[in-house]
C-alpha cells in the first residue's frame, strides 16, 4: 500500500454526500409515474378529489402510499423553502372547514405540494370550481376528457398557438411529480453539493502532502520512501551486534585521525594534490526489522558534510564490495557459518554398505568445545544420546536423493523439502532429552558438485541432488613400489592399467576388483587393494545461522562440524566423510567414462609437498558475515578537518521508476534521513587529523546522534506562491460560478399560461418600436412587417408600431406611407374582415420574408436586390399566395387590383436607391390610422426626433451648453405643447446665452444613441394616447401599456405577442404588477449552431444562464426583443428635473434643470441592462422566454466584435455610474457586492485557516469554555470514525489524522456558518415579506422581501462585475505557459485528483443537463417548441472566454475614459457609430487568437527538444494546445473566411498563380479548417476532453487543476 491510497479516506465523506444525493435523486425520480397519470386519477388514486380534498382521511392501501407521497413532497417542500423562500400560492379546489385538524394539515400540504409542482414544471393550477361542480366531482372532468369536450370556443383557436390550445385542467390536483420537477430537484441537489466539494478540493490541493516521489525537490533527483511504515524503519531499528557499539543500525569503521590514513589522489588541480580526501569504510548493517518491512534489497549510499547542513553523496552501490548491498541484515542472520564438504563421501567397505534405493538421513552436527569434538572424533557410531550430549546445533537433509522419485515426506520426520524437522530436542521427531539445539542448519547442494573450488549453492531441495562416481585407490605407497616394473618380472598385475589411461574393468563385472553399487559409509581399513568406483553425493554447503556464540572460555573461535549418516531405521548415525587418509589418496570424482578428474600422483610426487590438515581443521567452519561489506570510494569526501559521514541504507524501490544512479558530490537534503534511509547511521571526527574536538551532534566514541539523524519528517504540502495564486484564483471563479448558478435553486415565478383576448383588455396600448439609424429601407421594411404581422388577435387595445428613424431619412418615412397605403387597400368588407385581412395577409408577408439576411437585402453589400428577393419583400409574393392557397381568390378583382398597385409602388420604391435628409433640426413625425378607427387596433407612427448638427469643437453635452441645441419651456407648460416648443429648438452661441428666469431651458437630445430615440417615441405614444379622441373614457386610460423593442435586423414573428403577453398575468388573468419586462431569445438562422465561428446566437446565455436567471426572475434585458410594462402616473408632465452633472460657471454649483422625462437610460451604451438593474431595484422582476419569436440577420465579424466590446465598454461605464452614485437602491447592490466579497474571504480562510477556532472566540464574542463544550463531542465524533481513524496508514500517521480532522473541522464549521447566515438572511427577509405584503406595511427604505429578489441583486451584482475577472483568462494562459517553461515546485496525488474531478465533473454536467432539460421539457409541454443546449454551443462559448479577453481588458480602458467623461464633462456617452471600434476589436482578436496558436506549436517544439525531460510540462502543453484549438475556427474565421476569392475565380488560375496569390491560400485555408468535417471533429474533441481528463488524472495529476479553472472559468463569461 503506498501514500496516495490514503486520499480516498479524505474525500471518503464527500464521495458518500454525492451518492447519497443521487440516490435521493432516484427516489424522487420514481414518482414521475405519477405524472404520467391524469391528475384526476392522481387525485383518486390519494384520495384527494375535489370534493374530498379535505373531508375524507387516509384509510388502507392507497391511504399508506399517499402518505409516502406526501411526505416526500414535505421533505421536498421543507428544503426548498429554506433556499428558495416561500412557494407560490395557488388553489387546489374548493377548501372546506372540517373537525379533524390533522387532516387539514395533510390535505393543506398536499395542496401546496401541488401547486409547488405545477409552478416547477409549467402546469396550470386547477381552476376553482364552482359549486354546482362540488356534488359531480371527477364525473366532471371525466365527462371533459372523454368526451373530447373543448374547455374554449371552436371559434376562437384560429391563430393560435399551442399554449393558447392547451385544455384547462379541471381537475382539483396537478401531478405532485414530474419530469421536470425531478430535473429541478437534481440542480438543487447538485448545486449544493458542488457548493461543498469544490471548496474543500482546493483545501485539499494545499493540505494533502506532496507524494513522496517529489519531496526534496529543489535538490537532485533521490526519491523518498512511498511505503506505509516505511520512514518509520530508521527509527525501529538498530541492534546490539557482536562489537562494543550498541544500538546502531550500521555500524562504521572509525573515521581516521592520522594523514597517512587518508587517500588525496581523489582530485587534483592542474596536476596537483588538494586537501581533498578519502578512505575505506566499512559497514555493517544490523538491522532487524528490515526482513519484516518487505524490504528485499538494500544498498548502501554514503553522504558527507562539513557543518551538518550542507551534504553532498561521496559513495553508493558502485564503490560497494564484495557486493553491491548487503546480503543479510542483522548480525543474527548475517553471522552465518559455513563448511563446505568434500567432493566425495567416505568409500564402501565390506557390509556396511547402505542400498541407494532406501532413504537416509544426513545430519550436521556443530560443536564448540573442544572436549566434546575430542569425543566425537573418537567415536565411530553415534547414539541419539551422543547427539543430544554434545552437538551445540543440528539439522540436515532427508529421504531419497540422486533425482529420486519419491518424496522425503515418506519418511519418519522428514518434510516435504527434504529437510529434517528439529526442535531445540528432538531430531525427526525423536525426543532426546539431553539435547539444547540452537540456531537454524540449512544444506545446499554447491553447483559444481564434483569439483573443488569454491561453492555456489543451489535451490534444489535433498530429492534432486545430483550424485556422481567417485573412485577410491585403497593402495598405499609400498604397494605401489612393490608392483613396480623390475628386471625379470614383467609388467603390471592383471586388472592395473596406466594411471593416465582409462580405468577398464571398474564398475563392469568384475565385482573383486571393483564395485558398481551406490554405496555410503563403511570403514576405510579394507584389505582389498583394488581401486573401487561408487556413488557420491555432491559437495554441498552447511550453513548454520541464528545461533548465539556460547559464552565462556573453553570454545573454539569458531564451530566444528561432523557430517553423519543414518538409515531410515535412525539411532545409529555414523561420520559420512572420512576425515584423513595417511598411507592412501582421498577418493576422486570420475567422469562419465571412469576417468578421475584429478590426477592421483605425478612422477614428482613428494609426500612433504602435500598439504598436512589436522583433524580440528578439517572440521572447522568459517565465519561468513553477509551483513557486512566495504566501500572503497572513488569520489572524494571532502576537506581533511571536521567531518560528518552518514551511511544510508536504501531499499531497492529507489532505483525504480527511472532513477539510475547517484551523481558524483550531487547535493542531499539535510536530516532526518529515515524519509530516504530504511536505516541510518553516521560517524563524525577531524578526519586525518591528530588534533580532535567533540563536534556537535556527535557522541564520544565517534558516532553522531542517532535523534540527529532520526526525527520527525514534515510532510511536503503544495503550499508555494503559484499554488496559492491558482487556488486563490480558482475559488474567486468558484464564486463566480456559484453566484451564476444560484439563481437555479428557486422555482420560476408562475404566469397565465395561454393567450385570451381577454388580457389585451387590461392595457392601455401595445407598441413595438422600430429603432433604425443606418439600416437600408428594405431591412427596415422586414422589420416593420413583423411588427405588424404579430398583433394580438382581436385586440381588445391600440397596438402602435413605430418606426424609431434615427437616420431623419426622407426616404425611410417616404417607404413608410407607401406600406401604410398599401394596409388600407386591403380587403375590407366590414366587420371583422378588415383586420383578419390584415393579419392574414401580414402573417404569410412575414413567412416569406423571414429568413433573409444582410447579403440578400444587399444592407452593406453590393449590387441590387434579386427579382425574387424583391418580389418577397414588396409583398406581391405573399398576395399571390395567399390568392392561391389562402382563399382570396374568390375576392372581387377590383380589390385586389388596388392592393396589387399598392405593393408596385412600394415594390418601385425598395429598388431606388435615392437618399435624401432635410429639416434635421426639426422632428419629423407621421401618425396613420385606419380609416375606420374601430376597424382595426393598428396604428403606425414615423418617428424622427431632431437631429441638428453640432459643432464638432464642444462636447456632446447631455446639458445645455454652448454649442448644444435646446428649446425653451414656459412654466405653466402642459404636454401637448411638447412638439410644438420642441420645434422652436436653437443652438445656444457661446457668449450669447439665454437666461431667461421664466423659462426653462430643456435640452433637445440628452442623448444621441438608441436610448434617445426610445424615450422620444415612448413620450410621444404617452401624448398620442393622452390626446381626446384617443382616450378609452374608462379606466383603461390609467392602465399601463406594453412598450416592446425590436432592432430593424430583426423581425417579430406571429405569434410574438400571443406567447408574451400571458407573461405579464398571473394564474387569475389578473396583470401582474411585480413583472417589468420579458426577454426572448436573438437568433439568427443563418448562423446554424457549427457555423457560428464568432457565437453570433450567443447560444449558451440564452439557452442555459438565462434559464438559470429566470428562476429568480432575474434576466437582464437584451435591448431588442424585449417587452417592457410601463405606467407613468396620472398627470405626469413630459418633462423632469435633474441635477446637473458640470457646475454652473457663475454659481460654482450644480443646478438642476429640465430634461425630457426618460423611462430607459441614457447614461451608457448599454441602455438594456442600466434599464434592467433599475427594474431590480425597484422589486420588479422579469421573465424570459424561451422560443423563437424572433429572427434576426446576424452582422458582419467586424460589426459583431464591435458590439461584443461595445456592451463590455458600456458595463464598465454602467459599474462606475453605480457605485459611485448614489440613486435610489443603490445601497441593495453594495450591500449584495459585499456579502459577495464575504463569501470569497471567506473561502480564502478556510484554505489558508490552521486552525479551528471560531472568529467569533478570537472576537471575544463567545467564550472559550462555552466553544470547547461545544466543538468537543464533534472532535470526538471525528476521531472516533471507524473508517478513517483505525486505518493503517493514518494509525501510522497521528499527525496526518490530525491535520485530516482539522481539515475536515474547518470546512463543517464553514459549512454550518454558510447556512447560518443564508438561515437569517431568509428569516429577515421572510418577516419583511410578512410585513410588507400581508400586514400592508410600508418600511421607510426599499428592501428585498423575497429570497428571489436577492438573486436578482446577485445577478446585477454580476453583471456590473463580469469584467473584472478578464484577467482570469490571461492569467490561465499565462499560467500554463509558466508551467511550461518554468521548474514545477507543486505536485498532487493522482488519486486524490481523479476522485475530485470526477466528483466535480459529474457535478458541472449534472447541473447544466438538469437545468437544460428542465427547461426543454417545460417548453415542450407549453409550445411544443424545445431549443436545447448542444455541443456546439459550449464550444463557442469555450472559445469567446479566450477570444473575448483581450476586448475586455480594451473595454475597460475605454470605458473608464467614457465614465470620466460622462463625470467631469457631462458628456453623452450613449451613443456610438455604426462599427464603432470594431477595426480595433477586430484586429485584437485577429492577432490574439494567432498568437495562441502561434504559441502551441512553439511549446511543442520546447517540448520535443527539451521539455520532455522535465516533470509535468507535458500536462501543461496538452492545456495550451486545447486553448489554441479552441480558438482556431475564430482565428481563421477572421483572417480568411471573408475572402474575395471564389471558387470560379481560383479554378481560372495556373498552379503558378494559385501559389503566388494570397486570396488562393485564404480560399485553400478556410475549406481545410472551415468545413463541417473539421468542426464536427472539434465540436466533440471538448466533451471527449472532458470525459478522458479524470482518468488523465490519475498519471498527470496536473491536469485536473487546469481543467477546473476551465470548467468554471468558460461558464463566467
Amino acid at each position: 500500500m503506498r501514500q496516495e491510497h490514503c486520499q480516498l479516506s479524505s474525500v471518503l465523506l464527500l464521495l458518500l454526500l454525492l451518492i447519497l444525493s443521487w440516490l435521493v435523486s432516484v427516489l424522487l425520480s420514481c414518482c414521475v409515474a405519477l405524472s404520467r397519470m391524469s391528475p384526476h386519477s392522481i387525485c383518486a388514486h390519494f384520495n384527494l378529489t375535489k370534493t374530498h380534498v379535505v373531508s375524507r382521511p387516509l384509510y388502507g392501501l392507497q391511504g399508506k402510499v399517499a402518505v409516502v407521497a406526501v411526505v416526500l413532497s414535505v421533505m421536498h417542500q421543507l428544503s426548498w423553502s429554506l433556499v428558495a423562500a416561500a412557494t407560490p400560492s395557488c388553489r387546489c379546489g374548493h377548501v372546506q372547514a372540517v373537525d379533524d385538524v390533522w387532516t387539514k394539515l395533510g390535505s393543506r400540504i398536499c395542496m401546496e405540494i401541488c401547486c409547488f409542482c405545477s409552478a416547477q414544471v409549467g402546469f396550470r393550477p386547477a381552476i376553482e370550481s364552482g359549486p354546482d361542480m362540488q356534488d359531480t366531482g371527477a364525473d366532471t372532468y371525466g365527462a371533459a376528457h372523454d368526451g373530447g369536450e373543448e374547455a374554449f370556443d371552436d371559434d376562437n383557436t384560429e391563430n393560435q398557438t399551442l399554449v393558447s390550445l392547451k385544455r384547462r385542467r379541471l381537475g382539483a390536483c396537478t401531478p405532485a411529480f414530474t419530469a421536470a420537477c425531478c430535473c429541478h430537484c437534481f440542480y438543487v441537489c447538485q448545486f449544493l453539493i458542488f457548493l461543498v466539494i469544490f471548496p474543500l478540493w482546493t483545501k485539499w490541493l494545499v493540505t494533502n502532502p506532496m507524494p513522496t516521489q517529489y519531496w526534496h525537490e529543489r535538490y537532485p533527483k533521490w526519491p523518498a520512501i512511498a511505503a506505509i511504515n516505511g520512514q518509520e524503519l530508521a527509527a525501529e531499528g538498530g541492534g546490539r551486534g557482536a562489537s562494543q557499539h550498541v544500538n546502531h543500525a550500521i555500524q562504521i569503521s572509525p573515521l581516521p585521525s592520522n594523514a597517512d590514513s587518508c587517500n588525496y589522489s581523489c582530485s587534483s588541480w592542474r596536476g596537483y594534490r588538494t586537501n581533498e580526501m578519502n578512505f575505506r569504510v566499512s559497514l555493517t548493517l544490523n538491522h532487524s526489522v528490515l526482513s519484516k518491512a518487505y524490504v528485499h534489497t538494500v544498498y548502501p549510499v554514503l553522504l558527507a558534510s562539513a557543518d551538518f547542513n550542507d551534504w553532498w553523496v561521496v559513495a553508493d552501490r558502485r564503490h560497494a564490495w564484495p557486493s553491491p548491498f548487503w546480503r543479510a541484515w542483522s548480525d543474527a542472520a548475517g553471522h552465518a557459518y559455513t563448511h563446505d564438504t568434500d567432493s566425495c563421501i567416505r568409500p564402501p567397505v565390506g557390509a556396511d554398505i547402505a542400498q541407494a534405493d532406501s532413504g537416509m538421513y544426513i545430519l550436521a552436527c556443530l560443536v564448540w568445545s573442544p572436549d566434546d569434538f575430542a569425543e566425537i572424533e573418537q567415536l565411530h557410531e553415534l547414539d541419539d544420546a551422543a547427539l543430544g550430549a554434545y552437538c551445540y546445533s543440528a539439522g540436515g537433509v532427508c529421504g531419497w536423493t540422486c533425482d529420486s522419485v519419491l518424496n522425503g515426506n515418506l519418511m519418519q520426520g522428514c518434510s516435504a523439502d527434504g529437510t529434517i524437522q528439529m526442535t531445540s530436542s528432538s531430531v525427526a521427531g525423536t525426543e532426546i532429552p539431553t539435547a539444547n539445539f540452537k540456531g537454524a542448519v540449512e544444506m545446499k547442494q554447491c553447483l559444481e558438485g564434483r569439483m573443488p573450488g569454491e561453492c555456489e549453492t543451489t535451490t534444489e531441495n535433498f530429492q534432486h541432488w545430483q550424485c556422481h562416481e567417485c573412485m577410491y585407490d585403497p593402495r598405499t605407497e609400498q604397494d605401489m613400489r612393490r608392483l613396480q616394473i623390475i628386471p625379470g618380472i614383467g609388467g603390471l598385475p592383471p586388472g592395473l592399467g596406466d594411471p593416465d589411461g582409462s580405468i577398464s574393468g571398474f564398475g563392469t563385472g568384475d565385482t573383486s576388483g571393483t564395485s558398481g553399487t551406490s554405496s555410503f559409509g563403511g570403514d576405510p581399513d579394507s584389505t582389498a587393494k583394488t581401486p573401487i568406483v561408487y556413488t557420491s553425493l555432491p559437495r554441498f554447503r552447511v550453513t548454520v545461522s541464528a545461533m548465539p556464540i556460547p559464552e565462556g572460555t573453553d570454545v573454539f573461535s569458531q564451530p566444528r562440524v561432523f557430517i553423519l549418516q543414518s538409515s531410515r531405521e535412525k539411532g545409529k548415525w555414523r561420520k559420512l566423510y572420512q576425515t584423513e587418509y595417511t598411507q592412501t589418496d582421498p577418493p576422486v570424482p570420475v567422469d562419465l567414462h571412469g576417468q578421475p578428474l584429478v590426477k592421483h600422483r605425478n612422477n614428482e610426487y613428494d609426500e612433504e609437498r602435500l598439504p598436512i590438515k589436522d583433524p580440528v581443521s578439517k572440521h572447522a567452519m568459517r565465519l561468513n558475515q553477509l551483513n557486512r561489506l566495504e566501500i572503497d570510494p572513488g569520489w572524494c569526501y571532502g576537506r581533511q578537518g571536521p567531518l560528518y559521514l552518514v551511511a544510508c541504507a536504501v531499499n531497492s524501490s529507489l532505483y525504480e521508476n527511472g532513477f539510475e544512479r547517484f551523481k558524483p558530490g550531487q547535493q542531499a537534503a539535510p536530516p532526518p534521513f529515515n524519509d530516504r534511509c530504511v536505516a541510518v547511521s553516521g560517524r563524525c571526527a577531524h578526519v586525518c587529523q591528530s588534533d580532535q574536538e567533540l563536534l556537535a551532534n556527535c557522541t564520544e566514541d565517534g558516532y553522531i546522534n542517532e535523534s540527529a539523524l532520526i526525527g520527525f519528517v514534515g510532510y511536503e504540502k503544495n503550499q508555494t506562491a503559484p499554488v496559492w495564486l491558482f487556488c486563490y484564483v480558482l475559488l474567486i471563479g468558484f464564486g463566480v460560478k456559484a453566484v451564476m448558478l444560484c439563481p437555479g435553486v428557486f422555482s420560476p415565478y408562475p404566469h397565465f399560461r395561454r393567450y385570451d383576448p381577454e388580457l389585451t383588455a387590461q392595457l392601455r396600448y401595445i407598441v413595438v418600436t422600430v429603432p433604425s439609424a443606418g439600416e437600408n429601407k428594405c431591412t427596415v421594411l422586414r422589420n416593420i412587417v413583423g411588427a405588424i404581422g404579430c398583433m394580438p388577435k382581436d385586440c381588445r387595445c391600440r397596438y402602435h408600431v413605430a418606426f424609431v428613424d434615427e437616420g431623419h431619412r426622407a426616404e425611410q418615412k417616404v417607404m413608410f406611407m407607401k406600406l401604410a397605403a398599401v394596409i388600407e387597400k386591403l380587403p375590407n368588407f366590414g366587420g371583422a374582415s378588415y383586420e383578419e385581412n390584415v393579419s392574414r395577409f401580414f402573417q404569410q408577408w412575414v413567412e416569406d420574408t423571414k429568413k433573409m439576411d444582410l447579403a440578400k437585402l444587399k444592407d452593406g453589400y453590393p449590387g441590387e436586390i434579386e427579382p425574387e428577393i424583391l418580389a418577397r419583400m414588396s409583398g406581391k409574393n405573399a398576395l399571390r399566395s395567399l390568392r392561391k392557397e389562402g382563399g382570396w381568390s374568390s375576392m372581387p378583382p377590383q380589390v385586389i387590383e388596388l392592393l396589387d398597385i399598392a405593393l408596385q409602388a412600394l415594390e418601385e420604391d425598395l429598388k431606388s436607391n435615392k437618399k435624401e435628409k432635410k429639416d434635421l433640426h426639426l422632428d419629423d413625425v407621421a401618425d396613420w390610422e385606419p380609416q375606420d378607427r374601430n376597424s382595426l387596433a393598428l396604428r403606425l407612427h414615423y418617428l424622427a426626433r431632431a437631429k441638428p448638427m453640432e459643432d464638432e469643437r464642444t462636447i456632446k453635452a447631455q446639458h445645455v451648453a454652448p454649442g448644444t441645441w435646446y428649446y425653451k419651456v414656459p412654466q405653466n407648460a402642459e404636454n401637448q405643447d411638447w412638439l410644438r416648443l420642441r420645434a422652436k429648438a436653437r443652438e445656444m452661441v457661446y457668449g450669447m446665452e439665454d437666461d431667461d428666469p421664466f423659462m426653462n431651458n430643456v435640452p433637445l437630445r440628452t442623448s444621441r444613441g438608441k436610448a434617445g430615440g426610445l424615450n422620444f417615441s415612448e413620450n410621444y405614444l404617452c401624448l398620442y394616447a393622452d390626446k381626446p379622441e384617443n382616450m378609452y373614457g374608462d379606466e383603461r386610460d390609467n392602465f399601463p401599456c406594453l412598450y416592446s423593442i425590436c432592432d430593424a435586423r430583426h423581425q417579430f414573428q406571429t405569434d410574438f405577442f400571443h406567447s408574451t403577453i400571458p407573461y405579464f398575468f398571473d394564474d387569475d388573468m389578473e396583470l401582474n404588477p411585480y413583472v417589468g419586462f420579458t426577454q426572448c431569445p436573438q437568433f439568427f438562422h443563418e448562423m446554424q449552431d457549427k457555423l457560428d465561428y464568432l457565437d453570433n446566437n450567443n447560444a449558451q446565455f440564452f439557452r442555459l444562464n438565462c434559464m438559470i436567471r429566470n428562476c429568480c426572475g432575474g434576466v437582464s434585458s437584451c435591448g431588442t426583443n424585449g417587452t417592457w410594462m410601463i405606467k407613468h402616473p396620472q398627470g405626469d408632465l413630459v418633462w423632469e428635473k435633474e441635477r446637473r452633472r458640470v457646475r454652473d460657471a457663475e454659481s460654482k454649483r450644480r443646478s438642476q434643470e429640465y430634461v425630457e422625462r426618460r423611462t430607459f437610460h441614457e447614461s451608457c451604451k448599454v441602455e438594456d441592462t442600466a434599464s434592467s438593474l433599475q427594474q431590480v431595484l425597484r422589486g420588479r422582476r422579469s421573465q424570459f422566454i424561451n422560443r423563437r419569436l424572433s429572427y434576426g440577420m446576424a452582422k458582419n465579424p467586424i460589426d459583431y466584435l464591435a458590439a461584443v466590446q461595445r456592451w463590455a465598454e458600456g458595463g464598465v461605464v454602467l459599474s462606475l455610474q453605480t457605485f459611485f452614485s448614489c440613486h435610489k437602491g443603490v445601497y441593495m447592490v453594495w450591500f449584495t457586492l459585499i456579502f459577495f466579497f464575504c463569501f470569497l474571504a471567506s473561502l480564502f480562510r478556510l484554505v489558508s485557516k490552521t486552525d479551528t477556532t471560531w472568529e467569533i472566540v478570537k472576537w471575544g464574542l463567545l467564550d472559550e469554555a462555552r466553544y470547547q463544550q461545544i466543538m468537543q463531542p464533534v472532535v470526538s465524533w471525528f476521531r472516533n470514525i471507524e473508517l478513517l481513524a483505525h486505518s493503517a496508514y493514518f494509525e501510522q500517521h497521528p499527525e496526518l489524522f490530525e491535520t485530516y480532522i482539522t481539515m475536515t473541522l474547518q470546512f463543517v464549521i464553514w459549512v454550518v456558518s454558510l447556512v447560518v447566515f443564508i438561515f437569517m438572511v431568509f428569516i429577515f427577509t421572510e418577516v419583511l415579506k410578512f410585513i410588507q405584503r400581508v400586514c400592508g406595511l410600508k418600511v421607510p427604505i426599499m428592501w428585498p422581501d423575497e429570497m428571489r429578489w436577492w438573486g436578482r441583486l446577485l445577478i446585477s451584482m454580476d453583471n456590473l462585475t463580469y469584467f473584472v475577472w478578464f484577467w482570469c483568462a490571461f492569467f490561465w494562459i499565462g499560467f500554463n505557459y509558466y508551467s511550461i517553461f518554468a521548474k514545477r515546485n507543486y505536485h498532487f496525488s493522482s488519486t486524490g485528483m481523479f476522485s475530485f474531478m470526477l466528483a466535480v465533473q459529474v457535478l458541472s454536467w449534472g447541473m447544466v443537463i438538469a437545468s437544460s432539460m428542465r427547461y426543454t421539457l417545460s417548453t415542450s409541454m407549453e409550445a411544443n417548441e424545445v431549443i436545447g443546449l448542444s455541443m456546439d454551443n459550449i464550444w463557442r462559448s469555450t472559445q469567446l472566454f479566450y477570444i473575448s479577453a483581450p476586448l475586455l481588458l480594451y473595454s475597460i480602458i475605454k470605458g473608464t475614459q467614457d465614465f470620466l467623461r460622462y463625470e467631469l464633462y457631462g458628456e453623452d456617452i450613449s451613443f456610438w457609430l455604426g462599427g464603432d471600434r470594431g477595426v480595433t476589436s477586430t484586429n485584437l482578436v485577429k492577432y490574439w487568437t494567432l498568437l495562441l496558436i502561434l504559441g502551441a506549436i512553439g511549446v511543442w517544439i520546447y517540448y520535443i527538444v527539451e521539455g520532455r525531460k522535465h516533470t509535468g510540462v507535458l500536462s501543461a502543453v496538452i492545456i495550451v494546445t486545447l486553448i489554441a484549438l479552441d480558438v482556431l475556427h475564430p482565428c481563421t474565421y477572421l483572417w480568411v473566411g471573408r475572402t474575395k476569392m471564389t471558387p470560379e475565380k481560383s479554378a481560372k488560375l495556373t498552379w503558378g498563380q494559385a501559389l503566388a496569390t494570397w486570396g488562393w491560400w485564404e480560399l485553400m485555408i478556410g475549406r481545410l479548417i472551415l468545413n463541417e468535417t473539421v468542426t464536427g471533429v472539434m465540436k466533440w474533441l471538448g466533451p471527449a476532453w472532458f470525459v478522458c481528463m479524470p482518468l488523465l488524472t490519475l498519471v498527470m495529476p496536473y491536469i485536473g487543476v487546469n481543467q477546473a479553472f476551465m470548467m468554471i472559468g468558460a461558464a463566467n463569461r
